[in-house]
């Protein structure tokens, strides 16, 4: 099979399982016709493949070409778990989604395959709504209008905003395989923050990111940076620390001269 125009929506999921339906349900509503799913748990107490299995068998449709439910055998960390997933598609296009969100409307897909058709990018962010638990009542959208001219601009421009602070939207990130054949998986060093890591070390090294002008991804309120134990809390705060030595600290002075040249 010709798998240029599949498109592999990855699902993360590690104990966030209650709307995993309504994440499935997004991507099967969509109106595009060559659709994978890979599902990849990072080791859920309350993981039930048989279960995810019906439901997908139970509504699919003929745009679905191929699914893969996976459960690593140990808690791996986001980044880990995301490169799993990314080893178990097989499409041309990629789309990351954790399992409590929904994507924004049934054309999102087409949406974002259009856009790849028509400009040379390799990676894109879009706009995203966060939602109450409940999915009735959008609570905010990002990102700010301030912010999104860096997002399709001169990368190293991107790259000096990125080093205040991450502002590009990770819930429905899309990229083609190209991008990972040139700059390869995520970084395993970091444990939780697979986003804003990706960010500084693709503008970095030059690529620039693109902006889709519609909404991608519901997601619901909550998540990594909101809702942590201790531990969690101390994987995170070591991620961002990592960031900022690897990613940030030993580039300022080059960036800089790259700048003002």
């Amino acid at each position: 099979m010709d798998n240029s125009n599949l498109v592999s929506v990855l699902v993360l999921s590690y104990n966030n399982l209650k709307y995993i339906n309504d994440c499935l349900n997004s991507i099967l509503e969509q109106n595009y016709p060559y659709i994978e799913i890979i599902i990849s748990d990072d080791f859920s107490n309350n993981f039930q493949k048989n279960e995810i299995q019906q439901y997908i068998e139970a509504n699919r449709k003929e745009n679905l070409v191929n699914y893969v439910i996976n459960q690593n055998s140990s808690n791996l960390g986001i980044v880990k778990n995301l490169n799993n997933a990314i080893n178990l598609a097989t499409g041309n296009y990629f789309i990351n989604l954790a399992c409590d969100d929904v994507l924004f409307d049934s054309k999102v897909i087409s949406s974002i395959v259009d856009f790849y058709s028509k400009t040379n990018f390799l990676v894109a962010a879009g706009h995203v709504a966060q939602y109450d638990e409940q999915l009735r009542g959008c609570l905010l959208t990002t990102p700010t209008w301030e912010y999104i001219k860096y997002t399709y601009g001169n990368p190293i421009d991107c790259y000096r905003k990125l080093c205040s602070g991450n502002f590009i939207p990770s819930p429905g990130m899309s990229y083609k395989r190209e991008l990972i054949n040139r700059y390869g998986l995520y970084d395993e060093a970091y444990r939780l923050i697979e986003d804003y890591s990706r960010w500084l070390f693709l503008t970095r090294n030059g690529c620039s990111i693109g902006y889709i002008d519609r909404f991608i991804v519901k997601y619901r309120k909550g998540g990594i940076s909101n809702n942590r134990n201790p531990m969690i809390d101390k994987m995170f705060n070591d991620d961002l620390e990592l960031i900022r030595k690897k990613e940030i600290l030993p580039y300022i002075n080059s960036i800089e001269d790259v700048i003002y040249k």
